[in-house]
């Protein structure tokens, strides 16, 4: 086949739209076509720099008979019905994260899928093809023994950019365009990594959610989930709106039966440490790997398998909502 076509569905996920743009000019696999947001002053210079064309009308792009591939950049709260309609025209996707508000939703979209018969990837599902592909790989060579617990910790800032270098009320801290805040914000990635690198599904959870920081917001600041997988693994994410600007920190440790794998990028960049036999090793922390668009792509032309698909996006959405719903109720919830 040719160059993939490609339509992009709103830009108010800007960091992952434009980002998307900018990796799409000139990509010798691929031509964008079209690419759609509610503010076209703002969005339309990085669009037609892209050479592609630029609209308002976010369905203009999935109704499009011409593409092969959308990506979505849009809220939650549009995703749904967006990725609907492409899914049954038979467009493969690449879909914002959270993909829907709620499991009805997400059932909805996983009947237009199956009808549809294309490739569906969340940009939850990032990390597979770089860090925590090569974590899966190490549990699996057994450089830790069983593994049996881990731990993810984020804070992050509230996030007020509307834009690149443009403040103001953001659709991430809107419950009517998302379900969740501080915590649903990174920890639906580290969800899926965990999945993945374990190999076991989220079998129960628990937690807390709260506003510690920035108290008059709707949407929660900090959360702290306990989740147990089917292979016995405990997790405890915490992730979080509370550190300051330039304050941001990330932490991933998985623990074995004998050994660790500990990465803290904010405080040792570019370094992951491994113990095991007693003692601890120094090790070049993984690179990202493919983008997911590059493996979409390659997935279209028939040179990959997916590393992630429908099913994946909906156990992470499970697994988050089902979270929530502990700490609401405050009791442990099975998803």
């Amino acid at each position: 086949m040719g160059k993939v076509r490609v339509g992009i569905a709103g830009l108010d996920h800007w960091y992952a739209g434009l980002g998307a743009i900018r990796q799409l000019k000139d990509h010798p696999d691929a031509e964008l076509v079209l690419v759609s947001h509610r503010d076209l002053e703002r969005a339309r210079p990085a669009i037609e720099e892209a050479g592609a064309a630029a609209t308002s009308d976010y369905d203009e792009v999935v109704e499009r008979d011409d593409l092969d591939l959308v990506i979505t950049a849009c809220t939650t709260a549009e995703n749904t019905r967006l990725c609907c309609k492409a899914a049954r025209s038979g467009k493969h996707i690449i879909s914002v994260k959270p993909f829907a508000m709620n499991m009805e939703e997400a059932k909805e979209l996983a009947v237009a899928v199956k009808e549809g018969g294309a490739l569906f990837m969340g940009f939850e599902c990032m990390a597979r093809a770089g860090e925590a592909g090569v974590y899966r790989r190490w549990v699996r060579e057994g450089r830790i023994g069983e593994p049996i617990s881990a731990l993810v910790l984020i804070r992050s800032t509230l996030p007020t950019q509307v834009w690149p270098g443009v403040h103001g009320r953001t659709w991430w801290l809107d419950p009517g365009k998302v379900f969740g805040g501080g915590w649903v914000d990174h920890a639906i990635y580290q969800v899926d990594a965990l999945r993945f690198i374990f190999g076991s599904e989220v079998i129960r959870i628990s937690g807390e959610v709260g506003n510690l920081k920035h108290r008059d917001e709707p949407l929660e600041d900090f959360g702290v989930a306990t989740m147990v997988f089917g292979n016995g693994c405990v997790a405890t994410l915490e992730v979080t709106w509370t550190a300051g600007p330039g304050e941001g920190i990330s932490a991933f440790h998985i623990v074995g039966t004998e050994g660790q794998i500990v990465s803290e990028p904010t405080v040792v960049p570019g370094k992951v440490f491994l113990s095991g036999g007693g003692g601890w090793q120094e090790e070049q922390a993984p690179q990202r790997g493919r983008s997911l668009i590059d493996h979409m792509l390659d997935c279209i032309k028939g040179r990959a398998e997916p590393v992630a698909g429908f099913y994946d996006s909906y156990k992470n959405l499970e697994a988050c909502l089902a979270f929530y719903r502990a700490a609401r109720e405050r009791k442990v919830v099975h998803p």
